[in-house]
């Protein structure tokens, strides 16, 4: 599973957060969460599973002050792909 989660200003508040995914060979996506600063803010499963994904959320977190991102992705054998991003 290949995973990217960024961040990047928002021009009128906080901050938008961009996650993706992309199956490997013989593996399908069948859910994926993103958390920003400990709190569920995505949170799909894919019936029938999906090869790939991408989601932006906008104005999470908090500006200014220190935050953090986590995407998991869980494929349709049940193994989870983590990323995590943090930024002041």
């Amino acid at each position: 599973m290949k995973t990217t989660l960024t961040h990047a200003k928002n021009p009128a508040a906080d901050w938008n957060i961009s996650a993706s995914a992309a199956a490997d060979t013989g593996e399908k996506i069948a859910s994926a969460q993103i958390l920003v600063n400990g709190s569920t803010e995505y949170d799909k499963s894919f019936n029938p599973p999906i090869n790939n994904w991408q989601q932006t959320l906008i104005q999470k977190g908090q500006y200014p002050g220190d935050n953090t991102s986590e995407l998991i992705v869980t494929n349709d054998k049940g193994d989870d792909t983590d990323a995590e991003d943090s930024w002041s």
